[in-house]
């Protein structure tokens, strides 16, 4: 991915977070996971940006729509695409006004993941 970060994957399930990271690398993607919309802010304040986050919606302590609130403070985790991931039958609805550039539902559907990667990461 010359000089970016790996995809970031936040998910407070850490079966669904590893198993995002597992098929990504599987990909030949690179992939870190962490466990909430905090972790994801301490990872992006001193790690390289990724081209893409995955985001779970429901996380404590920061939750997605807290995560995006503070990532639109700051010039550069504000240029990052934010894909929503939730089980939530309104994702649609959820993931419009949010600032997040898609959705994808829970159980992942392997294509709709692929094609945001490819959008965002480009061909491996």
């Amino acid at each position: 991915m010359s000089g970016r970060g790996p995809v970031l994957v936040v998910d407070d399930d850490p079966d669904i977070r590893e198993a995002l990271q597992d098929t990504l690398e599987s990909e030949g993607y690179d992939a870190v996971g962490v466990a909430n919309g905090q972790e994801a802010l301490e990872y992006l304040r001193t790690n390289s940006t990724p081209p893409v986050i995955l985001l779970d919606w429901n996380m404590a302590p920061v939750n997605a729509p807290e995560f995006m609130a503070e990532a639109v403070k700051d010039p550069v985790l504000s240029r990052i695409p934010v894909v929503l991931l939730t089980a939530d039958a309104r994702a649609s609805e959820k993931s419009r006004g949010n600032g997040f550039v898609g959705y994808l539902l829970k159980p992942v559907d392997l294509d709709a993941l692929f094609m945001f990667i490819g959008r965002y990461c480009g061909t491996v």
